[in-house]
């Protein structure tokens, strides 16, 4: 019984050692002698908003998982300016008693728990007032609970906002086995925009102002609070301006989208035609995927619409030599047109577009329509013209009398990237790079179900009151039914009012569409920024694939990364590649082959212009965020030391280091070790985590956002460089985004794990006894 009680005694106080404690869309504070973690099993959220008005409503579980009682208080954050009411709990089927504590009190409770559990997170909390009531959990029990509260949502920078603070899970004992969230939104003025930074969502239009937004996730550690943008619709169009400040500049955002029932009315006809190629390569799975696609589209077009089809190898065969109406034998025919369709010979790609080009030409005109070529080739051209910056000049010189928007699909690796590129970028249409193994069916019909109703175009965007810079896209798309216009860039402010004006084509007749924003209203959005410079590096990325490395494009690629806290080729010293996606680690490895990356074909090149693509169209914060980065505010915050250095005595074991502090540093090429953090920064002040010092730090709003880094930092402030040392050099360690993953690992597995081999052994130990 002794051994028994041992064991329970040194598990007791390992839990108890670990950092953070138990959160869910609050966070559970547990008592002094409590073992901080238990499992959060689920976490549902069902939202209702009604014009500013919105409903949450929560359901999760909580089990606990030890052989005794966890008691705590659950603390609900109501961060500052929210509207929050009619706020209501129920735990295991009992109504709490729930308690409104304000500022002061909710500080003094988080103080205590980040002094106790050594966790700083929490600091981001502070100076909020909170929603309260007392629990406990039973041994080995599990208690379900109901949350719901009401909440008038502000106006910022002409959108409204809704927030729910989600990333409290990632302190769960293990991963929780399902999490949703569900918003539903009715505005009686219509719905424009829907916009959410930190989550792939999907979105469904249900109708006259009406939409649902859906995130889901299985076997995650949520790390990333959720929000949502929207926009009611003026005129049929609804707009918002977002602006926040990084690295000495001023960031904006602009969202622009049509009302989705009103633009489903007023959708434009078009006049379309698809040239597809045929040629010996694209025998087998290709073709065939190829001709399910046009099935598809065929059955999608409207009956507004004109269309014709093209094949072609080193011939062309053509379904009509003037676009055909929509019509029921003329589908039916078009069908066995397609059917038809067999890969052989060569492939003659000027030639090709000449003749799609030729019969928008040839048809009768009509200004009302939008004139489109969707071109699809999977090789390099081999017949007829091959030179091809030849091609380009020849297809941009036929396409000025057309005006055609021209979307090109380049299908595997054996395609010329730059002859691609070039041809979607002028002549006004977009470029797709479908990858071995990817399903060419499934990119076509989804790029058709974007562009099937064409709203405005030929859009030009002007700003009054601030003068705008490297703005992306540079070249702005047309607009279509269900999609938002992302504008981003730099500015400088001339006025405080500032006067937006978005023209277009619609119909053959000019449309304007003027707004007013406040930059004073629209300030404050940390993610903008981010979401900058993600784009910014994109095109910087692509660049160095067409034109090859230089010493100004690396310089300022690597800027923009430690600016920004985002994962580039040349910021790996310091910044980790994300597990998988855009910003992974093999991604990064692409830029390293110069030979291979500047080819115009081959997977190196393509797999590369696949990644600075993603980059250049990103419309998440975090896509290109760094693994072991946390963004605070309007600093990056990344772990370069070594959490399990010999050298723990040193402010850089295990340090979480302000990347601000690495601009204009001699940095080396591989990881930054501890030995050159030393002797590269100097350290002007130490404070010990939790001492009353480092309190007063916290009470500084401008200093918290590093604090809440982890308890091992090290950042600048007013000319300054502060380290601040949790317990015996040791750092507390985030867990990165759910979205992303870790290169370097989840530094916290090597915890687990190591509580689960001591149960082992302890087990055993026991059994032995």
């Amino acid at each position: 019984m002794r051994n028994r009680l041992l064991a329970l005694l040194i598990v007791t106080l390992l839990l108890s050692s670990m950092p953070g404690p138990v959160w869910a869309d609050g966070m559970i504070l547990p008592e002094a002698a409590s073992p901080d973690y238990i499992v959060v099993r689920y976490h549902h959220v069902t939202v209702r908003i009604e014009d500013n008005h919105a409903v949450t409503r929560v359901e999760q579980e909580f089990v606990n998982p030890h052989p005794f009682a966890v008691s705590g208080r659950y603390l609900f954050p109501v961060p500052p300016g929210a509207m929050v009411s009619n706020f209501e709990a129920s735990l295991g089927g009992q109504r709490q008693t729930v308690i409104r504590q304000d500022a002061a009190t909710t500080n003094a409770a988080l103080y205590d728990v980040v002094a106790q559990r050594q966790d700083p997170s929490l600091l981001q909390y502070a100076d909020w007032e909170s929603l309260a009531f007392d629990l406990e959990l039973p041994a080995g029990g599990a208690r379900r609970m109901l949350l719901s509260y009401d909440e008038v949502l502000a106006p910022t920078g002409g959108m409204y906002r809704y927030r729910y603070i989600l990333s409290t899970e990632r302190y769960s004992m293990a991963p929780l086995e399902d999490v949703s969230i569900t918003v539903d939104l009715a505005l009686s003025s219509g719905l424009s925009n829907l916009y959410v930074p930190t989550h792939n969502v999907s979105t469904e239009r249900l109708g006259e102002g009406r939409a649902r937004v859906t995130w889901q996730a299985q076997d995650v550690r949520p790390t990333e609070n959720f929000d949502l943008f929207f926009t009611p619709a003026e005129g049929g169009f609804g707009s918002g301006l977002l602006t926040g400040t990084r690295e000495g500049h001023e960031h904006f955002l602009f969202l622009f989208a049509p009302e989705s029932e009103a633009a489903r009315e007023d959708a434009l006809p078009k006049d379309i035609v698809f040239v597809i190629d045929r040629s010996g390569s694209m025998a087998g799975e290709k073709i065939v995927q190829a001709q399910n696609a046009l099935h598809f589209i065929l059955g999608q077009l409207n009956p507004d619409d004109r269309f014709s089809i093209v094949g072609f190898d080193d011939r062309l065969l053509r379904f009509s030599t003037e676009l055909a109406p929509v019509e029921r034998e003329t589908l039916r025919e078009a069908r066995r047109f397609v059917d038809d369709l067999y890969a052989d010979a060569n492939t003659d790609l000027e030639a090709a577009l000449q003749a799609g080009l030729e019969i928008l030409s040839r048809s009768e005109s009509r200004p009302e329509a939008t004139r489109l070529v969707v071109f699809l080739t999977d090789g390099l051209p081999t017949a007829g013209v091959t030179d091809g910056g030849l091609i380009a000049s020849l297809v941009a010189e036929a396409n000025a009398r057309v005006a055609a928007r021209l979307h090109v699909f380049g299908v595997g690796y054996d395609v010329n990237s730059h002859l691609l590129d070039r041809l979607a970028a002028e002549n006004g249409g977009s470029v797709t790079y479908v990858q071995p193994g990817e399903n060419l069916e499934l990119v076509l019909s989804d790029f058709y179900a974007r562009i099937a109703n064409p709203v405005l175009t030929d859009i030009v965007v002007d700003f009054e009151g601030l003068e705008a810079s490297d703005v992306y896209p540079a070249q702005l798309p047309d607009l279509f039914q269900g999609a938002s216009l992302l504008l981003t860039g730099r500015y400088h402010a001339t006025d405080s009012e500032v006067t937006v004006r978005v023209r277009g084509q619609a119909g053959g007749q000019a449309r304007t569409y003027v707004y007013h924003f406040d930059l004073r209203e629209s300030t404050g959005h940390d993610f903008v920024p981010r979401l900058w410079a993600t784009r910014r590096i994109g095109t910087l990325l692509d660049q160095v694939r067409v034109e090859r490395e230089s010493a100004a494009l690396v310089a300022e690629i690597r800027a923009l990364g430690l600016g920004y806290g985002l994962v580039t080729p040349y910021t790996t010293f310091a910044i980790a590649a994300q597990a998988d996606g855009a910003a992974s680690e093999a991604n990064m490895r692409l830029y390293g082959d110069q030979e291979a990356l500047n080819q115009v074909s081959g997977q190196t090149t393509i797999q590369a212009r696949v990644q600075n693509q993603s980059y250049q169209q990103a419309t998440q914060a975090n896509l290109a965020s760094g693994a072991n980065v946390v963004n605070s505010g309007a600093r990056s915050v990344a772990q370069v030391g070594d959490p399990y250095a010999d050298n723990a005595d040193t402010p850089f074991a295990g340090a979480w280091l302000d990347l601000s502090l690495l601009q204009g540093q001699d940095i080396p090429d591989d990881l930054i070790t501890d030995a050159w953090l030393a002797e590269n920064i100097k350290v002007d002040r130490e404070v010990a985590f939790g001492s009353a010092a480092y309190f007063e730090l916290a009470d500084d709003p401008a200093i918290r956002p590093f604090l809440q880094s982890a308890a091992n930092v090290i950042f600048a402030h007013n000319g300054e460089v502060i380290a601040v040392q949790g317990a015996e050099g040791g750092a507390s360690v985030p867990e990165p985004p759910e979205q992303s993953g870790n290169a370097r690992g989840d530094q916290r597995s090597g915890v687990v794990k190591l509580l689960s081999d001591l149960y082992t052994w302890l087990g055993l130990f026991i059994v032995s006894q």
